[in-house]
């Protein structure tokens, strides 16, 4: 999975500071993970099943996430049920799952909700009481790795996380969630 102007994987990282990578450069910085979430709420927003999907790229550095991870949820119907919660919850979903391989280091994470990666990176403000709770435990769970970066992309660059909350609405509604 590529997205545009990132690359998804960079294979050789420096495993101390003052040693060399194979393209000459010193680093004591490990190559970040790359992540990607998304979430849905249908058959009507709000109101319907809000789920979510999420991808790692492949890391070959990273014990427990050499093939990569995906996944997804099914989290809430009806009342209080929003694309936003989902995407929230998405995003929640796939830090959790790097915290659980025990990975701390770098982490980019990308997302096409503007509402999420804008109010984490407090260019818009988060005024919803419900959404309130979710950016603060994202801010938490970020606060988790050694470094964090979030950045919004185009759905057409985020088509993976899109299927993994695709497959989790269809678990949702064949209830299987």
């Amino acid at each position: 999975m590529t997205v545009a102007g990132h690359p998804s994987c960079h294979l050789e990282r420096a495993r101390k500071e003052d040693e060399v990578v194979a393209d000459g450069t010193e680093t004591g910085v490990p190559e970040p993970v790359h992540a990607h979430f998304d979430g849905l709420c249908q058959p009507k927003n709000p109101g319907g099943y809000a789920c979510g999907g999420w991808t790692i790229d492949p890391h070959l550095e990273v014990p427990g996430l050499t093939a990569g991870l995906a996944g997804g949820g099914f989290y809430i119907k009806g009342d209080g049920a929003t694309n936003n919660v989902a995407e929230f919850r998405a995003a929640l979903d796939v830090l959790t799952a790097l915290v659980e391989v025990g990975y701390r280091g770098p982490v980019v994470l990308y997302g096409d909700s503007q509402i999420v990666v804008y109010q984490f990176k407090e260019q818009y403000k988060c005024r919803n009481a419900k959404l309130q709770p979710l950016l603060a435990q994202l801010r938490e769970r970020a606060a988790l790795f050694s470094s964090f970066e979030m950045v919004w992309v185009e759905r057409e660059s985020n088509e993976e996380a899109d299927e993994q909350s695709r497959l989790a609405y269809k678990r949702a509604i064949d209830g299987e969630a």
